[in-house]
């Protein structure tokens, strides 16, 4: 306790010095260690100082500093992070107060602070920041947002994943875009703590599902498959590495949404789902960041069916 009376809360900030030699500088520097710090953070923010730019991440609890330095680690110079303890007030509030709401297509992020009506047209989700990624302020989300839009003006689906979920804000985008139950796994308990409470929040607890799982290992998982729709935004070695499980529980026809990942890493993601069956529909770019959008072509393989005649 400190002497207000209250719980602390902890502050991870990482200087970005300026780099002249650089063009994208300083937004793929701040994009990546905001990815970086966001699984830490109950809420993140950026801003400009003398020689660069500053990254902070509010902790509700002291972070594992080894954590946070592995996190960071091979982002060079913007990789260190300086960690202190903050006295009590309401930092969250305070940062919510400054976040703006988000258009991404027809969807509006906003959170709980907002008040009034949101535009006409608008799917609105409310995503206060918390203990899990993803409000739609970062391009990786913002991407995903934007394909589902584009997907749900275009097509049906019957079974859609979200797969790492983290806040659950594309578990609820598409369970408002299409009115269907939606899977939403991740394999921190927080997130899956997160993403209830936001579909509670979103009048959509009836239609969210949220799991604790590793990858497709969830068994909930595999009764819901083969999904029409897998939603991955995560990062480019996970997703290479997901890729044989996403080819086999994602149905013929499927579509499957991706990214996480910068838009250098596209060929390796890419090559990773091709020697598995999917090939690129169509690709997204905000910034630095891609979104790839994968269709599976041909039936399902022997590797698909359950030993009960099943499909995964």
């Amino acid at each position: 306790m400190d002497a207000a009376g209250g719980p602390p809360l902890w502050s991870i900030r990482v200087r970005i010095v300026a780099d002249g030699r650089r063009k994208d500088w300083p937004a793929a520097a701040i994009d990546a260690v905001e990815a970086a710090l966001a699984p830490f953070a109950a809420a993140l923010s950026s801003f400009e100082v003398a020689d660069g730019w500053t990254v902070e991440a509010l902790s509700e609890a002291e972070p594992d500093r080894a954590a946070v330095a592995a996190a960071l680690a091979g982002l060079g110079g913007a990789g260190r992070a300086t960690v202190a303890r903050l006295p009590h007030r309401d930092w969250v509030a305070v940062s919510q107060r400054g976040l703006k709401p988000v258009r991404a297509g027809r969807f509006y992020v906003h959170g709980s602070h907002v008040r009034g009506r949101p535009p006409r047209g608008c799917i609105a989700l409310e995503i206060d920041p918390g203990l899990a990624f993803g409000t739609g302020h970062h391009e990786s989300t913002r991407g995903c947002l934007l394909a589902l839009d584009r997907l749900a003006r275009k097509r049906r689906v019957a079974r859609p994943l979200d797969l790492g979920c983290g806040s659950g804000i594309l578990a609820l985008a598409m369970a408002k875009a299409w009115r269907i139950p939606v899977l939403a796994v991740d394999g921190d308990a927080r997130a899956v703590t997160v993403t209830r409470e936001n579909a509670r929040a979103n009048g959509v607890a009836d239609l969210v599902r949220a799991v604790k799982g590793r990858g497709y290992a969830a068994s909930a998982l595999r009764r819901r498959g083969p999904f029409d729709l897998i939603v991955a935004n995560i990062l480019a070695k996970p997703l290479c590495r997901l890729a044989p499980g996403t080819a086999r529980h994602l149905a013929a026809g499927g579509v499957a949404v991706l990214s996480g990942l910068l838009v250098e890493h596209e060929d390796a993601v890419l090559a990773a789902h091709r020697r598995h069956g999917l090939d690129l529909a169509w690709r997204l770019r905000l910034g630095d960041w891609s979104v790839l959008v994968l269709e599976r072509r041909g039936a399902p393989t022997a590797a698909d069916i359950r030993p009960d005649g099943g499909r995964l």
